[in-house]
């Protein structure tokens, strides 16, 4: 009898590689159970790779047996610095249309499969005017960190350090450190363009946050090529 319940579960668990190259079991008789991870947002369409667990510091997730959802976020309105935790909920598949209840908000929504292979779901939905504006300032963010680490972190004395963003609240969000051989004042610009459209996010809905000041780092060090602000 186990040999018989081993082979059912090789029948119906395959492996494949995702581009990442990591091995991850799929089924192929239900290809939308297991882990995925956020890889690419195109404005109404989300494209997910399929990984071995969740992530931990990134969005992510998971369609598990008898329904269960758990999805891996920073929060609806979350702005960087992000933090990430699990939040659990429930799905079911109507035709090519997958519908999530969940414990948070947006409390329930549904995405429509464009794409589902053994490595990669792409989904569409509607957003919400919010999420729009939430997505063009997370783009903006993205850019801001993509330059300023475009540089390995080699001399700690090449580095600089600026606030950014803007707390509902108050204040600078965090600070970032930037090197000095990109073009300082190109990238300051789009800091304090950033920190504008963040704050003209939080007036026009009506965001909420935390009023403790965020403490102003002392330098900056390199470690493993990447800078470190020290406090």
């Amino acid at each position: 009898m186990k040999k018989i319940v081993a082979i059912l579960v090789i029948a119906f668990t395959i492996v494949s590689c995702n581009d990442n190259n990591e091995n991850v079991e799929f089924n192929p008789n239900n290809l939308l159970l297991g882990y995925w991870k956020f890889e690419k947002n195109n404005f109404g369409e989300i494209i997910f790779v399929r990984t071995s667990s969740l992530p931990s510091e990134e969005y992510g997730v998971s369609f598990l047996e008898n329904g269960k959802y758990i999805e891996r976020t920073s929060g609806f309105c979350a702005t960087p610095p992000l933090s990430y935790w699990n939040v659990e909920g429930t799905y079911n598949v109507e035709s090519d249309i997958i519908k999530v209840l969940k414990e948070e908000y947006p409390n329930s929504f549904s995405w429509k499969i464009e794409l589902l292979t053994n490595e990669k779901l792409v989904i569409s939905y509607t957003q919400s005017d919010q999420s729009k504006d939430y997505e063009k300032l997370m783009n903006l963010y993205v850019e801001l960190n993509n330059l300023a680490n475009s540089k390995d972190c080699v001399d700690a004395n090449d580095w600089l350090i600026t606030p950014y963003g803007s707390k509902a609240c108050g204040g600078s969000q965090g600070y970032l450190a930037y090197p000095n051989s990109i073009d300082v004042n190109s990238f300051l610009d789009k800091v304090n363009q950033y920190n504008q459209e963040e704050n003209d996010y939080n007036i026009k809905w009506g965001i909420v946050s935390t009023c403790d000041v965020i403490a102003q780092p002392k330098d900056v060090q390199c470690q493993n090529g990447k800078p470190v602000l020290i406090y």
